[in-house]
């Protein structure tokens, strides 16, 4: 007996590469809301100048959709930490943005994007295994924009995604303790149930 027929596995499919092109698409809003809202006149043709309300609606409106989706997209995140982790390696390596060779990145900088990224990778990875919360959601938009704002304002850019992870810790351990409460009350006794001890 065929477990998955063809037609679910086209299915799928369809469902993996529409999930990528509405990512490419949140991608797009978020970076025609940071242009728009904090890139300088030069980067814009002859004629166009920056519409920062433009901007700042485009990021909000990205941020509501984050918020919304969380779900269906949870799972993912873990992998773009991974990637995050292998770019850190490569920081820490050359001493030099990947993306950019000409700029330099210190070896104090590259470790603190290293550690943070192995912390958010393996905490985001219990998100899988759980519906998320709301302050599931609003952390992981924090840390979100902690990686946006600190690559428009490269100041202290280690220090927001420090803050950023710290959210996602935050996060993690309230719902460690919910849950903790929760089984010792699954396992507490009812009040005024008897108790019942054996007939020696």
């Amino acid at each position: 007996m065929v477990k998955h027929p063809i037609k679910e596995q086209v299915k799928s499919g369809f469902r993996r590469a529409g999930g990528w092109l509405l990512g490419i698409a949140w991608l797009s809003l978020v970076y025609g809301g940071i242009i728009e809202a904090f890139g300088p006149s030069q980067a814009f043709s002859e004629g166009h100048h920056p519409f920062p309300i433009l901007g700042y609606t485009l990021l909000i409106t990205a941020a509501v959709i984050m918020i919304v989706t969380a779900e269906h997209w949870k799972r993912v995140f873990p992998g773009i930490m991974l990637a995050a982790i292998f770019n850190s390696l490569l920081e820490l390596s050359r001493g030099h943005a990947i993306n950019s060779p000409s700029v330099p990145v210190a070896p104090s900088a590259a470790a603190v994007h290293l550690l943070v990224s192995t912390g958010v990778a393996a905490l985001t990875l219990t998100f899988k295994n759980r519906t998320l919360t709301v302050l599931d959601r609003v952390a992981l938009l924090a840390f979100v924009s902690s990686f946006f704002w600190g690559a428009i304002d490269k100041r202290f850019a280690s220090l927001k995604l420090i803050v950023g992870a710290c959210c996602i810790l935050v996060a993690w351990t309230v719902n460690r303790l919910r849950t903790g409460r929760a089984g010792q009350s699954s396992r507490a006794p009812a009040v005024g149930t008897p108790s019942v001890h054996p007939q020696g």
